[in-house]
């Protein structure tokens, strides 16, 4: 079997970025397709330091994204969450 790897999209640092947060993103899973990764991973907190929410990251990239699977690095934040919203957007992102 072949090994599989995957990225772990910085969601945190980007945001102090002076370029544009989302474009650097997309052309970081653009990137990560170019070089054969297999998956493109973010992580997930709502009470630690300021990121970008995970589930509208993956999102974004399931719109531009070709072949590299999505996931989440760590969903440990689930039940700070309201269920049904999270069950809304977790659908949602299954059919982006």
């Amino acid at each position: 079997m072949k090994p599989k790897f995957g990225i772990v999209l910085p969601r945190r640092g980007i945001l102090f970025s002076k370029s544009s947060a989302s474009q650097d993103i997309i052309d970081l899973r653009r990137l990560a397709e170019k070089y054969g990764y297999d998956a493109v991973w973010a992580g997930d907190s709502v009470l630690a330091k300021p990121r970008l929410d995970s589930i509208s990251v993956l999102s974004a990239v399931a719109g531009a994204t070709e072949k590299v699977k999505l996931g989440t690095a760590c969903f440990a934040s689930f039940p700070l969450r309201h269920p049904i919203l999270l069950a809304y957007q977790w659908a949602t992102l299954g059919v982006s």
